[in-house]
C-alpha cells in the first residue's frame, strides 16, 4: 500500500513519531522513531538546509556516486513492536534490497523523492483515521476532566505556559489536519 509522509512530531508522552498516511486518506501508520531521525525527516520535509550533510545525505550521495538510484522504500514487517524496512536501490548490477530501520529508510526516501510503501506484517499496524481522531478526542476529554477535577480539589496557582517547541506545534497542526 503506497503511503505519504504526513509529518513528524511528538506523541502525548513526548516521544518522536513519524506518521504515514495512505493515498486515500483512510489509514495511518504511526512509527515511533529517534529524535535525530525525526529531525532529519522534518528538515527535508520543510525544505530546510543543514549547514553540513547529515548521515542520510551522505548515504544518498554514496548511492549516487556508484550510479545507484533509490527507487522505493518498503516498511515490510512488524515483530515484537519493532518495524522493519528495506530500501530498494537500482544499481548497474541490478535491483538491491537493503535492510534498514524505517526511520532511516523514510529519511532517505524524502531526500530521494521516492515512494514509501507498507507491506507484509506492517499492514497489521495500520489504523483507521477515524479511530485515531476518536482516540485523540478521548485523550483531550480525559485530560480536560482530570484538569477540572484537579482544580476542584486543590486549585494551583496559574503558571505561565511554556513556549511551544516548533516540533510540538507542527505535530499539533498535523493532528488537527487529520481530523475528519
Amino acid at each position: 500500500m503506497r503511503m505519504t509522509i504526513e509529518g513528524v512530531g511528538f506523541d502525548h508522552q513526548e516521544q518522536t513519531v513519524v506518521v504515514l498516511k495512505d493515498w486515500e486518506g483512510h489509514k495511518l501508520l504511526p512509527i515511533w522513531i529517534g529524535q535525530s531521525e525525526a529531525r532529519s525527516i522534518a528538515l527535508e520535509l520543510e525544505g530546510a538546509q543543514s549547514p553540513r550533510p547529515l548521515s542520510h545525505d551522505l548515504v544518498l550521495s554514496c548511492i549516487k556516486l556508484v550510479n545507484g538510484r533509490v527507487t522505493r522504500v518498503v516498511i515490510n514487517d512488524l515483530q515484537n513492536s519493532t518495524f522493519y524496512a528495506t530500501i530498494d536501490i537500482d544499481t548497474p548490477n541490478g535491483l538491491r534490497h537493503i535492510d534498514s530501520r524505517p526511520s532511516d529508510a523514510i529519511a532517505i526516501a524524502v531526500r530521494a523523492k521516492c515512494p514509501v510503501f507498507v507491506d507484509g506484517g506492517a499492514l497489521n499496524a495500520l489504523i483507521e483515521v477515524s479511530e485515531a481522531t476518536a482516540a485523540n478526542e478521548a485523550t483531550e476529554e480525559t485530560d480536560e476532566m482530570l484538569a477540572a477535577l484537579a482544580s476542584e480539589i486543590a486549585p494551583a496557582p496559574a503558571a505561565p505556559e511554556p513556549p511551544e517547541d516548533d516540533e510540538i506545534t507542527r505535530f499539533k497542526r498535523l493532528l488537527g489536519d487529520l481530523e475528519v
